[in-house]
């Protein structure tokens, strides 16, 4: 009983945390941090190496990013020397305040510029703003760096030590996990869809709950896709993209059909019609049952075949075959205990294919600008609040200049930035409350002040990202403990954390304002007009491809890239979206246009993972209506680029639209009324449903009316 209560915790754990990332995160960052101080300690190191020493191990975690461990150790390594190059500089200048200040602002535009090289550049950007900033809070002169580099090296030494031999992550490790993750989220979604079978109704709850859960399995199937995409593909993993895409999408139509069925008018007192649910409900729950426990399902285990089957209506009937292609899915798949394409020794690569599979385009030159002009904008929301900061107080002046710096990463409009800037500030505040009171209750007892410090630094990284001022919350009270350890703790310094993070704040939002500004809706239009263009990029190859025995191959890699994009887009739309905004037709608006675009990518994954269960010698029976189909998409799809960011805003008299949830716009598709649908007429309804989504997209956008006739959405 101990040990299934244990393994179902452990199972929540793994499906809120997926792959255990955070927690690896949080348990190297207070590892590593206490490594480096136990060891510093030991050598009798003054306060002043110590604080270096812990800051350098705590960084290193804020600052590696990357999902592989051989990319994390790459970055780790180039932000050794880095981290030295910078920390010199500073301490060189902290006798000249005024050179010190002009040659941070120069150090901060790099750091950003770095930004535009991805992960690893915005981690080495992080490294070197961290440690000229370490070097202006400790003072350090240029006497002292002999000392403060021993420090920096032994942290790296710890952490490196903590991170590849008290604990190492392998590929096949953290595969492991993040399929099990995938495992259990996926053991979610079947357990909400039996719910919602066996009851026979949907009261708006159920399917909301449902929907929570399908959008937690896409991100387990992103964040497995993206790991894959960091290392080298071989044999083995080249298909696990595609097969984890086939169960994803197997699943999501399950849940739609089990949606449909119970919404669809029949006789709830019918009892053959109560006993095929509740058949179908135990189905569902067996193969939720069989996907946790890793064991390889079994076609039929429970039903005999198809034939013993019990008699219901015809929406329940389409649910049982979309069980038999989950099963079927989840065989291709393997067990979560054993990830598909680790068994394979990493020299032995794939054979060459005859063409290469088209990556999503990165747009390098419009990331270079965007980091040119974050750059420009960081670099002027960092002087104003040196200036500023310097009025506050001449000595902690560099807090408004971290809030500065903060508030912009991860962000690109100038709503994001006020959006981020409100959540540094929210939680400062209740950090700064958090941390009198853990002052106030330890008082001077040194080893309980650093272990609340550990605790602290554990809840930042433990904690997601989107959780902005949670993480805030804990860092602020990393920095109250560490204030108290050093003997310089008082309310007037949290008061002062205070105005300095809200100088900060205001001036970030003052630059993202001003200087070349980007709206949240231009930002939002770039990222709209991405989307399309990797659907348009899919559907010409639909078009042009259908026969090509490759072209099921770059379909998976093209869905996957739009749900990239798909992801791009409703970040940029968050301010939009935000419960808070109170333009509230824009807010209805804008979630109505990504429900719309959720449907389309939906259909767009199906696509692919049904083009990829075709044989190739069959395409070429359907490619005339597929190309035809393909071709009329694609004009839906030229149209809405072209009128993309070229019309007004929603005008007040606009009619709200009925916002609902993708699973409801699917499960109101309408039903294509055969037994068993083949692959082709599957292909050819997608494509339509996929054109009709664009329709309604159009319609939503700016009014605009297609001639033809096409299957409703909602």
């Amino acid at each position: 009983m101990v040990a299934r209560t244990t393994a179902v915790l452990w199972d929540r754990f793994a499906a809120f945390d997926p792959g255990l990332t955070r927690l690896t995160s949080a348990m190297r960052a207070v590892l590593g941090t206490a490594a480096a101080l136990a060891v510093l300690t030991a050598l009798r190191a003054p306060e002043t190496v110590l604080v270096v020493g812990g800051f350098t191990a705590m960084t290193t975690s804020l600052a590696i990013s990357d999902l592989h461990p051989r990319n994390q150790l790459i970055t780790l390594g180039l932000g050794a020397p880095l981290s030295l190059a910078s920390l010199t500089a500073g301490a060189v200048l902290t006798p000249y305040p005024t050179a010190a200040k002009l040659i941070f602002l120069v150090v901060i535009y790099l750091a950003v510029q770095a930004r535009r090289f991805g992960s690893r550049g915005l981690g080495l950007g992080i490294f070197g703003f961290m440690f000229f900033l370490l070097s202006q809070f400790v003072q350090a002169r240029a006497d002292q760096l002999p000392q403060l580099g021993a420090a920096v090296l032994v942290a790296f030494g710890a952490v490196t030590t903590v991170w590849y031999c008290v604990g190492p992550v392998t590929a096949a490790g953290a595969m492991r996990r993040l399929r099990h993750a995938f495992g259990v989220r996926l053991h979610d979604v079947l357990r909400d869809t039996a719910s919602v079978v066996a009851t026979g109704q949907d009261d708006g709850t159920r399917s909301r709950l449902l929907q929570e859960r399908l959008d937690r399995l896409h991100a387990a199937a992103l964040l497995i896709e993206d790991f894959l995409d960091e290392r080298a593909v071989d044999g083995g993993t080249e298909a696990v993209p595609r097969h984890l895409g086939r169960v994803e999408v197997a699943a999501q139509r399950l849940a739609v059909l089990a949606v449909r069925a119970v919404r669809t008018p029949a006789a709830r007192d019918d009892l053959a019609e109560r006993r095929a649910r509740q058949r179908l409900a135990q189905r569902i729950r067996a193969l939720g049952h069989r996907v946790t426990t890793g064991t390889a399902p079994a076609s039929e285990e429970c039903e005999g075949g198809p034939a013993n089957r019990p008699a219901g209506s015809a929406q329940v009937r389409d649910c049982f075959l979309a069980v038999d292609e989950l099963t079927a899915a989840l065989g291709l798949l393997g067990p979560h205990g054993r990830p598909s394409g680790f068994g394979t020794p990493p020299h032995e690569a794939a054979p060459p294919a005859s063409r290469t599979v088209p990556r999503r385009d990165t747009h390098t030159e419009s990331l270079k600008r965007q980091a040119t002009r974050q750059a420009v904008q960081v670099t002027t929301a960092s002087a104003l609040a040196v200036a500023g900061g310097h009025l506050l107080s001449p000595h902690l002046w560099y807090w408004a200049v971290v809030t500065a710096w903060v508030v912009f990463i991860g962000t690109e409009s100038t709503g994001e930035v006020l959006l981020q800037s409100a959540r540094r500030l929210a939680g400062t505040v209740l950090g700064v409350v958090f941390g009198y009171g853990l002052a106030a209750l330890v008082g001077g007892d040194g080893p309980a002040l650093l272990l609340l410090l550990l605790l602290c630094m554990f809840g930042i990284f433990s904690t997601p990202s989107r959780a902005y001022g949670a993480v805030t919350f804990f860092i602020t009270g990393t920095l109250s403990m560490l204030l108290t350890l050093m003997d310089t703790f008082s309310t007037d310094v949290l008061l002062l954390r205070v105005q300095e993070t809200a100088l900060g704040a205001t001036c970030g939002i003052l630059a993202a304002a001003l200087v070349l500004p980007m709206t949240v809706r231009r930002a939002s239009d770039e990222e709209l007009v991405g989307f399309l263009r990797v659907l348009d990029r899919l559907l010409r190859g639909i078009a042009s491809g259908s026969t090509d025995a490759d072209a099921p191959a770059d379909w998976v890699r093209a869905a996957h890239d739009l749900d990239q994009a798909l992801e791009s887009f409703r970040k940029a739309c968050l301010p939009l979206t935000h419960p808070l905004n109170p333009q509230r037709a824009r807010r209805h608006h804008t979630r109505h246009l990504l429900e719309l675009l959720e449907v389309g990518a939906y259909h767009a994954r199906s696509l692919a993972a049904t083009a990829e269960r075709l044989p190739a010698g069959r395409a070429s029976e359907c490619a005339p209506r597929l190309t035809a189909a393909a071709d009329r998409a694609h004009e839906t799809v030229a149209h809405l680029i072209r009128v993309t960011g070229r019309r007004s805003e929603f005008s007040s008299h606009t009619a709200r639209p009925r916002v609902v949830r993708a699973l409801s716009l699917l499960s109101e598709e309408m039903r294509v009324s055969r037994s068993r649908t083949s692959l082709e007429c599957r292909l050819l309804q997608h494509i339509s449903r996929l054109d009709a989504t664009l329709t309604a997209l159009v319609q939503s956008r700016d009014g605009y009316r297609v001639g033809r006739a096409a299957p409703t959405v909602g």
